[in-house]
């Protein structure tokens, strides 16, 4: 009976607890894999840091299952190695410990050491695709390879063939394997979580970063990671949050509290936007949010396995356009390691804006199952007033069946009020 039982928590622990295990780490290696081969490459180097929370390390966190800023060598044959942090983060107890990498060198002396294991694994002739981050459209996130030691590699190895690859690993991970989603099935959970405890905390006399706090107490008390939270208040609030820190502002009644955050567990990020009046809505805003509610129905449900990515940002624009309303974004954009991924469009159309930024086109590709959306109307009534108005997101997993919000965030026809 003992034994049942312990078998009994275990296996509750493993549904509470969803972990990326060997099984997901031998599917994605070969996928990264048969791409290297079909694009004729010997081995990749991965760079990534901690910029734009920790998304810039998506690539690196995707092969080794560490959070590891630095230098990865990937091969084609054989086994990675990372160059990353101090010479105390890579004794077996140190920070990066774990993971699926068993070479995990300081970052003492990298560049030589590079060099050095470059020649010695047989790389000085080789094509060695390169990889950053934000090579792929909507380029919202900085270059992550350091110019100086990728200028002394190629300089070291000048019989080596350097290829930019950046797009080999983000194209494998636009599909997300079974591990993966029940770890976004998670982080949706935790989306949740922190909705419930914006509502909860939103009050006249409570200060913006209390609000924040909680939120993001939220997250962590679940499990999950610490990442970005977006937050602005007011009577008039503008039409997007704001990056952190939140202020130190008191919330009033008639307040209105826009916030964009993502949740995160195992680095797996969804993303939400909620908008929370604290009394009722100007008859203004409430139309706002109304349009709101219009065009995340719409837009999901387009969401199709099948469907061209165009069909959904149309569905999404359609009710804003018909209403005569202007959107800051209004879109998807892929979820994942990091936020944006590929496929992303956010901007443009007839009722929004940066008509000619990257962000504004609509890659020609179909929803395919295994996929994941965040969503956002960020939505404003030029006729009223073009400085203020609400915002809305959720987080869409494609399945073979369609398209199912995750989050569990209801879609209100009223306004949330607290």
């Amino acid at each position: 009976m003992a034994t049942e039982q312990a078998n009994m928590v275990g296996e509750l622990a493993d549904r509470e607890w969803p972990d990326v295990t060997a099984t997901e780490r031998d599917r994605r290696w070969r996928e990264v894999r048969w791409r290297m081969d079909l694009a004729g490459l010997d081995c990749l180097l991965v760079w990534g840091n901690e910029s734009k929370w920790e998304s810039a390390l998506a690539n690196n966190r995707y092969l080794t299952g560490r959070v590891a800023p630095g230098c990865v060598l990937f091969p084609l044959d054989g086994d990675p190695v990372i160059w990353s942090g101090f010479p105390h983060d890579v004794t077996k107890w140190g920070a990066l410990a774990g993971g699926w990498v068993e070479d995990v060198r300081s970052g003492q002396s990298t560049t030589n050491n590079i060099v050095e294991t470059l020649r010695d694994r047989g790389f000085a002739n080789a094509a060695i695709g390169i990889v950053g981050f934000g090579e792929t459209r909507p380029r919202v996130i900085p270059e992550a390879v350091p110019f100086q030691q990728f200028s002394h590699i190629a300089s070291a190895l000048d019989s080596a063939r350097f290829v930019e690859a950046g797009w080999l690993i983000e194209q494998t991970r636009i599909i997300k394997g079974p591990e993966e989603v029940a770890c976004i099935r998670k982080s949706a959970e935790l989306a949740k979580a922190m909705a419930d405890a914006l509502i909860a905390s939103a009050r006249p006399g409570v200060r913006e970063t209390e609000v924040y706090a909680d939120m993001l107490h939220a997250n962590l008390h679940g499990g999950g990671e610490e990442d970005m939270i977006w937050i602005s208040s007011g009577a008039v609030p503008p039409p997007h949050g704001k990056r952190p820190p939140a202020s130190h502002r008191v919330l009033e009644a008639g307040d209105i509290v826009v916030c964009e955050y993502h949740a995160c567990y195992k680095g797996y990020l969804t993303g939400a936007e909620v908008s929370v009046c604290l009394g009722e809505p100007k008859p203004e805003y409430q139309r706002i949010h109304e349009v709101c509610v219009e065009t995340q129905k719409s837009g999901i449900a387009a969401m199709k396995p099948g469907n061209l990515i165009e069909d959904a940002v149309h569905a999404f624009r359609k009710p804003i356009i018909d209403a005569g309303f202007g959107s800051v974004e209004c879109g998807f954009h892929g979820h994942g390691l990091a936020s944006p991924e590929f496929p992303s469009c956010m901007y443009g159309g007839t009722a929004g804006s940066w008509q000619k930024h990257a962000y504004a086109r609509m890659p020609t590709i179909e929803f395919q199952p295994n996929m994941v959306f965040a969503t956002a109307s960020d939505i404003y009534d030029p006729d009223w007033n073009k400085d203020t108005g609400l915002m809305m997101g959720r987080t869409v997993l494609i399945t073979a069946d369609g398209p199912e919000e995750i989050t569990g965030i209801p879609l209100e026809p009223e306004m949330i009020v607290v």
